[in-house]
């Protein structure tokens, strides 16, 4: 059976997709990556998975030699067009992220928006070692996502939203032996209803911590965001920095 998100990134979610975040968000969003990487101009980083490019392309535009790899095709194209609309020369890559191959090529990569935890236990730490190896030494790796414990304390079954003229509703449970939270979003849009499912294993700061050394990352530094800060167990969001000895 297919994993759920091989699914979920189509339909009415493409619409939604682009709307959630004001370009003035995502424009600090990616000051922010850059300033906690470390990246220079002319530094070459991985943006892993990059979706539709949101990120990727601001942080050409700051000079950075940016690589985006997602599972998604459109996506990618769409990033490709948008990239040749601003003029930027910025290579995607078709793919699944525990695949990739890459070999002491980045100085920086950073995975961004809870897009990390998909997968079972095994192939999560898959994917941290295949960043590690794609990694220069001294090469940073960025993580931004959830906070469990921020969850937990705010857990709703069932809550609903409306972007960019889609309704989502979201039914939620939470599996505390595997530590996944499972998701159905129905979306709704003009007569057009569809359903899909999400199942993301969340990571407490020791644990992220944990799943990162076993990667071979060391100088792990955890903070809270939004805003940036320490991180403790009422932080909204978890930010994780680690570094390639």
């Amino acid at each position: 059976m297919a994993e759920w998100f091989h699914r979920f990134f189509g339909g009415l979610y493409t619409k939604v997709l682009g709307k959630q975040f004001a370009d003035t968000k995502t424009l600090k969003q990616a000051r922010l990556v850059k300033r906690l990487l470390k990246a220079r101009k002319g530094q070459r980083v991985l943006d892993i998975p990059c979706g539709q490019g949101r990120l990727t392309i601001p942080l050409a535009r700051m000079g950075l030699l940016m690589t985006g790899v997602d599972l998604t095709a459109p996506f990618v194209r769409r990033a490709r067009r948008q990239a040749r609309k601003a003029r930027l020369d910025i290579r995607f890559v078709q793919g699944d992220m525990r695949d990739i191959a890459f070999d002491g090529e980045f100085d920086a990569a950073f995975n961004w928006f809870t897009s990390i935890g998909y997968f079972s236990e095994e192939d999560n730490l898959v994917f941290c070692k295949k960043v590690f190896r794609a990694l220069k030494p001294g090469g940073r790796f960025l993580v931004e996502t959830m906070n469990v414990s921020w969850l937990m304390s705010h857990f709703r079954q069932r809550h609903e939203q409306t972007v960019s003229g889609v309704r989502i509703l979201h039914h939620n449970r939470w599996d505390a032996r595997k530590r996944r939270i499972h998701s159905t979003w129905t979306f709704h849009r003009r007569g057009v209803t569809e359903r899909r499912s999400v199942s993301i294993r969340l990571y407490t700061g020791p644990e992220m911590r944990a799943m990162l050394r076993a990667a071979g990352f060391c100088g792990i530094v955890l903070y809270g965001y939004s805003p940036l800060g320490r991180f403790t167990r009422h932080s909204k969001r978890l930010i994780a920095v680690a570094r390639k000895p």
